[in-house]
Parts: structure tokens; sequence; C-alpha cells
């Protein structure tokens, strides 16, 4: 059976060595850092787990569940079913948002009070017209952005444009005018099939309940994981890789011959590997030049004592400076007596250029207008990871033209992660995973290996029925239209 080596101990590479242990294969598995999972794992720091942000696992995830059902780790999820969201000053007063993508739960999240009524009607309207739009369309809705689409229908709000522009930084941490609406499309209609409850997160922290499972796995099927070696150059002889060159923990250089090679890497770090010799063997590879990323910061908060009032599920503080969303960890992890908020700063660009102490005092201020009582008496610790360094693809507008497919002009060279190409076209665990699986099957048709590697896609409506709905449903939205101009 084939030697592999994958680069990149994230999800995408570890579901790719996954699969080809499974068939045999003889897998080295290569990580720069001091454990596997990348953004997918939690770093240990002063006795505490610290997840590179809070994570969820919406239903539609198929091969990530399957995993999950693989592991036998269903019992480490929790299902939540709501999404509250909090005005400054208005605490401990929220308004919830249930099961969004649910036909059900529509009349219930009208009347939530997150924007007025005809507005909450124009906005699940949006969705529905943007779901309709033809696949035919793809190329077209690639250029064109979420706000962009929205601004362009004759049902637009400027508060419905804030709605999708809140809900793009708080989800993807790609402003509404930057996100493709080709993306926000095909993730609402995943969503829409797969509804309630409205996603899964973990009762613990990433490593310990999600990462190490896979990790005792495939070192079970025998995988050899080397880790702190950072890849600094790919060797290639005429239309192959023959030697990868790698800078480890302690300053050595090493070289490792190669007969197939996955890169998993980020795509920041694989540009900083194209050379002239890259090139001429793979120009195609260059197309990564035209991709985007941007840092979304995370706050692990340590409190001294519990905070009445904070809610067990995730919340949005609307409209706040930095785009801020957090859960309360400590109500779903064991072994916390007091608040540990774990907060997400999706627009974190502008505070990147400034000192450590100098970004928290500034998200701190701003989660204050929200909640007061979290004054710096309050505060035990704070663990702060501005991941300036681990920016996270983009979904801009245009940015399928330069995505990867799994296959490469080198022979024996592959590629996975979310910045690839698949049918989830999403930053997310799920496009980690799924770009993995495509790279392990490219390898596999490459070997001639008999088992096909399966690589599960959701299903969806059928496009009759949601354009029978949009269709039912104009006039209601016209009237709704009229009515913006009265109900304020």
């Amino acid at each position: 059976m084939p030697d592999i080596t994958v680069v990149g101990g994230g999800l995408a590479g570890m579901a790719a060595a996954l699969r080809l242990l499974e068939r045999g294969c003889r897998v080295t598995l290569f990580d720069s850092g001091t454990r596997l999972g990348g953004k997918a794992g939690a770093n240990h720091d002063l006795g505490d787990y610290n997840d590179h942000a809070y994570h969820i696992f919406p239903l539609w995830y198929l091969n990530a569940w399957k995993l999950v059902d693989e592991l036998g780790i269903g019992d480490n999820f929790v299902d939540c079913t709501e999404y509250w969201h909090l005005e400054a000053g208005q605490f401990p007063t929220f308004k919830i948002l249930r099961n969004m993508a649910s036909i059900k739960s529509v009349p219930q999240n009208l009347i939530s009070g997150v924007l007025p009524f005809p507005q909450m009607l124009l906005f699940f309207y949006s969705l529905l017209d943007l779901i309709t739009q033809r696949y035919s369309k793809r190329s077209l809705l690639d250029q064109i952005s979420a706000a962009g689409f929205v601004r362009s229908r004759f049902y637009r709000t400027e508060q419905l444009a804030l709605q999708y522009q809140d809900m793009m930084l708080k989800g993807i941490s790609v402003p509404s005018y930057f996100v493709s609406a080709m993306t926000m499309r095909q993730v609402m209609r995943y969503w829409l099939r797969y509804p309630a409850p409205m996603f899964r997160i973990l009762k613990g922290n990433l490593q310990q309940f999600w990462i190490t499972p896979i990790e005792n796995r495939l070192r079970q099927l025998g995988c050899e994981i080397i880790l702190g070696h950072r890849l600094e150059r790919i060797e290639v002889s005429g239309r192959a890789v023959s030697r990868l060159h790698f800078l480890t923990e302690h300053h050595a250089r090493t070289q490792v011959p190669v007969d197939n090679t996955i890169l998993a890497i980020p795509f920041g770090h694989l540009e900083r590997l194209l050379d002239d010799s890259l090139y001429r063997a793979a120009p195609d590879l260059f197309r990564i030049q035209g991709l985007n990323s941007r840092p979304m910061a995370a706050l692990n908060l340590y409190l001294k004592r519990r905070i009445p009032g904070i809610p067990n599920h995730h919340v949005d503080l609307v409209n706040s400076r930095f785009s801020l969303s957090f859960i309360d960890i400590s109500q779903f992890w064991p072994g916390f007596d007091t608040t540990v908020l774990n907060l997400i700063a999706s627009d974190f660009e502008r505070l990147a250029p400034l000192s450590q102490p100098e970004a928290v005092d500034q998200l701190l201020a701003d989660l204050r207008q929200f909640l007061p009582q979290i004054t710096a008496a309050e505060i035990h610790h704070v663990n702060f990871q501005s991941h300036v360094h681990h920016p996270l693809f983009m979904n801009d507008v245009g940015a399928w033209q330069f995505r990867l497919n799994a296959r490469t002009g080198l022979t024996n060279l592959f590629v996975a992660g979310d910045y690839c190409r698949s049918h989830v076209d999403l930053v997310s665990m799920e496009g980690a995973i799924t770009t993995g699986l495509l790279a392990a099957e490219a390898v596999r048709k490459k070997e001639g290996m008999q088992e096909p590697v399966e690589i599960l896609v959701p299903k969806v409506y059928p496009d009759w029925l949601m354009l029978l709905g949009k269709w039912t449903l104009l006039p209601v939205a016209a009237l709704a239209k009229l009515a913006t101009f009265v109900w304020h």
C-alpha cells in the first residue's frame, strides 16, 4: 500500500489521514504546533483549556456527524435551539430567536422583537428569495455580496441590511458587504433542510471532547504523528514532489522523501511556499493569491462569581463595536462554579495593531456596554487570542475562482482545507473535513484502491417547492415593505 505524507494536523489533515489509514495506507502526519486540531482545537493554559473560539455543529454537518458516530462521542454534545440578542443598556432583557431556519418557528420569531414585525418578515422573505436563485447563476452570485443582493431587491431596508451584516459577522466573521451571496445561498439551503436543533455544541473543550478522540483513532490505526515540524520548502522533480523540507521546533532542518503528499495547511502558509519550481510544475496553485483572510479574536473571561441573568445560550451583543458574541461555558462544561465567558470579536481588524493589554481593554469596554457588572474587580483572569497570525479564510465575493481543487498539477500533490472547493463552500469545520475527504478520495483514485471514500452531501428542498413559497409570499412581502414606512 502507498505511503502518504500529510502536512497539517487540523481537521482536514486528520480526516484525510483517517480515511487513508482505514484503506491500509501508511500515513505520516506532520504539524508545526504542539498539538493536533488547528483552529478546531484548544490550548492548555494556567490549568484550563481555552478553545480557539467557540464552535457550533449544525445538523447539516453530515460528514462531521458521521465521524462523531464512528468515534462514539455523541454524548459529548448538547442541543442549542435559541440565539439570544442583547442590546446595550438592556440587561437582563433579551430578545430570542428560536431555530431560525425552521418553518415551524417563523411565527414565534416574527414577534421576537429582534426587528420590527414588518422588517422581520422581510428578513425571512429575503432568505427565501436568495435560496431560490437558480444554480445556473452560480458564477454571477459569486460576484455579488450578500448585502449587495439584499440592497438590489424591492424590499430592501436599512434595518434589513444591518441584520444581514450582524448575522454574517457573528456567523462566519465576514461582513455582509464582503461575503459572497453564493456562499450564503448554499448555507441557507442546507440549514433550511436541517433546521432543528439550530446547532449543537460540545459539553467541554474542543481538544479533549473532539480532537483527542480523532487523534486516538489515528494512533490506533498506526498513524505516525510528528509535531513541531514546520514545512519550509516543497522540492519538485519533474511533475512530482520529491522531498519536503521541514524546520523543527529545535531549529534543525530535515528533509523527508515522499510518495504522495496532502497539504492541509492554511492558504497563507501555502502562499509562502510558492516559488519558481512550483509555478513551472503547477501554476494553478498560484490562484490562492486571490484569496483573503481576517483575524477573529477570542477572549476567555474567567470571573470570580456567577453573574445572575446570563443565559445558557449563545448571546449576540447587538451593534457592539467589535461584533461581540459569547457563550457562558460554565453552564455547559464541568468543573466551573463561576461565570466563564467565551467571547468572539468578529470585527477585530482595527484592533490588530494594538498591544495585547490595550486590545483586551478595548474589548472589555465594549462588553461593559452590555454587561456593566463585569468590572475589573470581578475578573479573575483572561485568556486572549488575537489570531492575528492565524486568520480565517474569508468567503468573500469572487473567491470561488481562486479556490483550489483537491488534485493539483503535480501528480502526487493534493490539497485540503476549507479554502478549497467543496459543496460546503464555507469556512467551517464541515468544510475542512469535507476537503480532507476529497483529498483522500483523490489519492485513492490515483493509487487504484478499491473502496471509495464516502463524502456526504446535505439534501435540499426541491427548487419548485421553494419557488412556490417565494411567489405565494410575494404579496405579503410587498405589504410588509409598505408597512415599514409607517411602522417604527
